[in-house]
């Protein structure tokens, strides 16, 4: 029987009803609620990053401990075969137990009490070895002796059991697998049933409680070079110091390992989150001796294996395409890693997020993954291969370093960030929202900035003869502040030179602006408006002030180029010349925008057996000063562009917000790239703006986020007032629910023939919204669709607002607005806003 949507009540009004939805907040904290994760999947990366970099565990782990020596071919998996099928030897179904390939060694570190190991051993009866293939001895070892021998074990024999007794003071056992004389295929194997016998008669089975995570624990999950050696394997025989820390949001790790030979320090310092499956660090290396090091090289901030075993099924690489300016921008891709097949990605021209690749990724096999983050604003590279015989080794960092370290010197590598997940995607991205908006997004007044709404005209009129003047910016305050815009924006038209050749003079225009830039902040003050101010500090013209009075502080001299970032003294000289003109001009927002290719800059300066030094000195100082900047003005926050998006990394995010989040805001007639960029984006990176040309719902649907750029007419005498300030409204009350869960309904694509949905959930609210569109060549009037985080036994207050501003209400059911929303949508080239709220809340 087919089921009908039941509406209670129905009916229409004239325009818009907005104030059931407005009032709406920004939240402090992440709702406590299912999306949330449990206390077990805390627990299995908070011990994973334990492990990983420590090399310890706690007493009270409830897993028993096991290293993986050997395994020749998969990965060791828990409670299955190596195959990914229930374990079966002969005609025996196994709940526990271990599954392996010979050949393997499996060192079993065995809880305190226990009297008596028992198992049992035998070929996996599956597909692949077809109860006849394979044969593989077993073996029991503690230290040098021998506690268990089996005959061959061939396919499709019944499993043997293993009973070993235990003396006492047998810290561990190791589990041997081997081969025989007809070679190693088809050996899969099985230690069936393994558990230790306790001393109160209790059962610890091997495989209870294992992490159910891809990531191995088999070494510090990052890698080096130091001279010629392999710097993983040198940390072993370093001395270690571990220090832990408790804080409100995380458990802090940090571990030195120090080179007694050299003095060289190296340093992680790692978070593992309280109410997030996630782990975050940093590697740094100090030289604390008193003579140059060896060269350090090849710096993998991120360096793991991973659990892909099964040579047959493939791993994917979900990501996002980086900004090109184009219809490309941001697009969700995905990549599928088969055996023997390798993915590298790196930027285009050292900006992070530009053209070729995206810094942010979640990575996924067989229902299990991880959710990334590579934070470094330069020129960083990933490297995904994997074997033949399954597994993958994922590795991240910059993409050259080979320096030697002076006395006293201290480097950092890239930031990683990793977010764990086993089953559902979608919950784990919203996770990962949560994530960056509440530990890493900046704040003020202790919750995530909220992002604005503001008109921004410079593209449309930044060529006319008087509006970039005093009186023009004045006329364009009052203009904002009629439209209901919380905030001003003036760009790139305010400096001697005007755009692009005058970047390098950080003062107003004498003539067009007598009295400096003030009048303009103190006008948005007196509105209770933000001022942004658009800057490009780390460019440099030829013939600028800069270029002319300061060469020594540009990599190109009075020829203009790339500012010294990368030098202390020029840092310092330009974080004080931004600090007066945020305090002079009364700037709220400070814009840094950035359109320059810095790669071939930081490495024509690298000095001799230097290679990357001029990239890390810079990058650590673009992070000062905009750290010093912040620190001076309470309640400043950045907006970070770089001809457009091109630097969206997780540093930039939790210093900035791209409020331009793409340059194809830069002209008219992108809504539909829009949309696209808002699905893909936002299932990583949570704060972002767009710009819409005209006021039109269609445009301001598509360009609104939890804010709106607006880039209006405002001069003509045309222009329709009232239907700006409705939108501009409406984007207003719809605003609450980008800090929500986002859930997308239909694919991310920028075809005009797509109908396009996506859903903001506010779980804290019981309340949300769905956007719909019909792009202008779609033939579908329609869609039902299922929705999330949606009570079915609650009903809701529903408002269906059309693209003419028509509402219709109604009170739905959660079955119905859970599971057969009706999206419609008569015209193409419009759309339709959903919003629902809880009855009752």
């Amino acid at each position: 029987m087919s089921k009908q949507p039941t509406v209670v009540f129905m009916f229409v009004l004239s325009c818009s009803a907005l104030s059931a939805f407005a009032g709406y907040h920004v939240p402090a904290v992440p709702p406590g609620d299912v999306v949330m994760a449990n206390d077990e999947e805390l627990r299995v990366v908070a011990y994973w990053a334990e492990q990983s970099f420590s090399g310890e565990l706690p007493a009270d782990v409830p897993f028993i401990r096991l290293d993986v020596l050997r395994q020749d071919h998969n990965v060791l998996r828990f409670g299955q075969s190596c195959m990914e099928t229930p374990i079966r030897i002969g005609a025996r179904d196994f709940v526990h137990g271990l599954g392996t390939h010979a050949n393997s060694e499996i060192l079993v570190h065995i809880p305190g009490d226990a009297k008596a190991f028992k198992a049992f051993v035998g070929i996996d009866n599956n597909e692949d070895t077809g109860g006849v293939r394979g044969s593989v001895r077993f073996f029991v070892h503690a230290g040098d002796a021998v506690l268990y021998e089996s005959s061959i074990k061939r396919g499709g024999e019944e499993a043997s059991e293993v009973l070993v007794e235990l003396s006492p003071g047998t810290a561990a056992l190791l589990l041997r697998t081997d081969m025989t004389d007809d070679g190693v295929g088809h050996d899969q194997c099985d230690w069936a049933d393994a558990h230790f016998v306790m001393a109160d008669g209790s059962l610890r089975y091997l495989d209870d409680h294992q992490a159910p995570l891809l990531l191995e624990t088999d070494r510090p999950p990052f890698s080096f070079r130091y001279g010629d050696r392999d710097g993983a394997a040198l940390l072993a025989g370093w001395t270690r110091d571990v220090a832990r820390e408790e804080t409100d949001g995380a458990r802090v790790l940090r571990i030195t390992w120090t080179d007694p030979d050299s003095n060289l320090a190296v340093i992680a310092e790692v978070k593992a989150f309280k109410q997030y499956p996630a782990a975050d660090w940093v590697v740094y290396f100090e030289n604390r001796g008193s003579a140059p090091t060896a060269v350090i090289s090849d710096i993998q901030a991120l360096d793991v294996s991973l659990r892909t075993g099964h040579p047959r099924k493939a791993a994917v690489l979900h990501e996002l395409e980086g900004d090109a300016c184009g219809m490309t921008s941001f697009l969700l891709k995905q990549e599928e890693l088969a055996t023997g097949k390798e993915i590298r990605r790196a930027p285009t021209g050292g900006r992070p997020s530009s053209i070729s690749a995206f810094p942010w990724f979640d990575f996924e096999y067989e229902g299990q993954g991880f959710i990334g983050a590579i934070g470094w604003t330069g020129q960083w590279a990933s490297h995904f291969a994997r074997a033949e015989n399954g597994p993958t080794r994922a590795r991240a960092g910059m993409e050259k370093t080979a320096l030697s370290l002076e006395p006293g010197e201290r480097i950092r590598s890239p930031r990683i960030v990793l977010l764990p997940y086993s089953g559902d995607r979608t919950r784990a991205h919203n996770q990962w929202r949560r994530l960056v908006l509440f530990e890493y997004a900046p704040r003020i007044d202790g919750l995530p900035v909220q992002l604005p709404i503001a008109l921004q005209t410079f593209d449309r009129y930044h060529r006319g003869p008087d509006w970039a003047t005093e009186a023009g910016q004045l006329d364009a305050v009052e203009n904002a502040a009629r439209l209901g815009c919380d905030t001003y924006w003036f760009d790139a038209a305010w400096f001697p030179g005007n755009f692009p050749n005058g970047v390098g003079n950080w003062s107003a225009k004498p003539a067009e602006f007598p009295n400096g830039l003030k009048p303009v902040g103190d006008a948005c003050k007196k509105h209770g408006m933000r001022f942004v101010l658009w800057f490009e500090p780390e460019r440099v013209a030829e013939g600028s002030q800069i270029a002319t009075e300061h060469p020594d502080f540009v990599h190109g001299g009075e020829k203009g180029g790339l500012f010294k970032l990368d030098d202390p003294a020029a840092r310092r000289w330009l974080t004080e010349l931004l600090s007066s003109r945020i305090d002079e001009y009364g700037i709220t927002v400070y814009r840094n925008d950035f359109n320059l290719d810095p790669l071939e800059y930081w490495r024509r300066n690298d000095p001799p057996n230097r290679e990357g030094i001029t990239e890390i000195r810079y990058v650590e100082g673009l992070y000062e000063m905009w750290d010093e900047l912040r620190a001076r003005h309470p309640g400043l926050w950045i907006d970070n562009c770089s001809s457009g998006g091109r630097r969206i990394d997780i540093e930039m995010c939790s210093r900035s917000v791209p409020l331009w989040r793409s340059d194809t805001n830069c002209w008219d007639s992108n809504a539909d790239w829009n949309q696209a960029q808002t699905a893909a984006l936002s299932g990583y990176v949570p704060l972002h703006t767009a710009c819409a040309w005209r006021p039109e719902r269609y445009l301001t649907r598509s360009a609104a986020t939890g804010g709106l750029l607006c880039q209006f007419d405002y001069r003509n005498a045309a222009f329709p007032v009232d239907t700006a300030r409705a939108l501009i409204e409406e984007a207003k009350v719809n605003r609450f629910a980008w800090y929500g869960d986002f859930y997308p309904l239909t694919p991310a694509r920028t075809a005009p023939d797509e109908f396009v949905a996506y859903q903001f959930h506010r779980a804290d609210l019981d309340a949300g919204i769905v956007l719909a569109f019909r792009r202008p060549e779609c033939r579908y009037k329609g869609l039902i669709l299922g929705t999330y985080g949606i009570d079915p036994a609650a009903s809701y207050e529903v408002e269906f607002v059309d693209g003419d501003g028509n509402s219709t209400k109604a009170i739905q059911s959660g079955i119905d607005l859970g599971d057969s929303l009706q999206l419609r949508i008569d015209k193409p080239g419009s759309t339709l806003i959903v919003r629902y709220k809880k009855s009752g809340t």
